[in-house]
């Protein structure tokens, strides 16, 4: 026999081999639904054995199967008692895959499709610790290596948190890290408004002092644009007094103190300024209010005694 007459037979053996295989090894006709399928995309024939061949794969840490297994179940079962169970161990796989915004986004989608299940203290736990990540630095994928800074996504799973379970066990704390996160991007308006609900909405929370201090703290950063709308500086100066009235041997007291004169003295001197607007346009009387305000309200200030220098030239006229 020839070389090539050997290699022709060869291949007719193992084409006769292939063909010789069941084909029900890979596709299976499936009269319901009148088609061929491959017993390896199919689901097991009852959830709880689905449930229980993924959770194989989860256990054995073979994250690709088991996330293969869960999506599968979650497809064909999509109203069984075991569909959220799935849902969830999406949300832990990618957890492990250091995956924290996926991750958030798979528990979401937990309570969103089954409000109901027995996983919702669990998954709002979870969810609060992923944007805890956040808020201490963990930083968002965004193209393969690049990396940026992620206070977004945590605000973003915060207010989650706490849309979830407006009362539950992480509501306030969610709310005032949300706070704590516009401040770090100098959102300063929506900081206090986040600040200021756990004031109103979580009155008995240990987070409300300092609550109240980081909304003066905001205040008093919203306070330094050069205008003269002095309500973020007036609220900043009455938050910090109340803070220092209900903690007078607090730490932070004695720095309250310090950052109540400077807002007093900027209050002084955008009044001064505003007394001078008034002036420069011959509007006495409403010049000698601001004026006048400044030396009774503000004695300690340098401005006191320049107002009260214009006040004594306003008389003179």
């Amino acid at each position: 026999m020839t070389h090539r007459r050997y290699i022709v037979l060869i291949l007719v053996i193992l084409a006769v081999c292939v063909l010789a295989r069941p084909v029900s090894a890979y596709w299976i006709w499936t009269p319901g639904d009148g088609k061929w399928e491959n017993p390896k995309y199919a689901a097991k024939d009852t959830p709880e054995e689905q449930l229980a061949y993924a959770m194989g794969f989860y256990e054995e840490k073979n994250t690709k199967a088991g996330m293969r297994e869960f999506k599968k179940l979650i497809k064909h079962y999509p109203l069984s008692k075991e569909a959220p169970t799935a849902q969830y161990y999406i949300g832990r796989i990618l957890e492990d895959l250091d995956k924290p915004y996926a991750a958030f986004k798979a528990y979401q989608n937990v309570i969103d499709s089954y409000p109901y299940t027995e996983f919702v203290d669990e998954v709002i736990e979870r969810e609060f610790n992923l944007g805890a990540l956040f808020l201490e630095g963990k930083k968002f994928e965004v193209l393969g290596p690049l990396k940026v800074p992620a206070k977004d996504k945590a605000i973003e799973i915060f207010k989650a948190v706490a849309d979830n379970s407006p009362y539950g066990k992480y509501a306030d704390r969610a709310v005032y890290n949300a706070g704590l996160c516009y401040k770090d991007i100098i959102d300063y308006d929506s900081a206090i408004l986040m600040f200021k609900e756990v004031m109103d909405k979580y009155p008995d929370s240990e987070l409300v002092d300092s609550a109240r201090y980081e909304l003066a703290e905001c205040s008093k950063l919203l306070s330094l644009k050069p205008d003269y709308d002095q309500t973020p500086t007036k609220v900043a100066r009455e938050e910090f007094e109340k803070f220092i009235e209900k903690h007078p041997e607090d730490a932070m007291s004695g720095e309250a103190r310090q950052i109540i004169g400077k807002l007093k003295h900027r209050e002084a001197e955008n009044a001064y300024g505003i007394g001078q607007f008034y002036e420069s346009r011959r509007m006495y009387k409403s010049a000698a209010i601001y004026y006048r305000d400044i030396v009774e309200n503000y004695p300690d200030t340098e401005w006191a005694g320049k107002a009260q220098e214009r006040l004594n030239a306003i008389e003179n006229k």
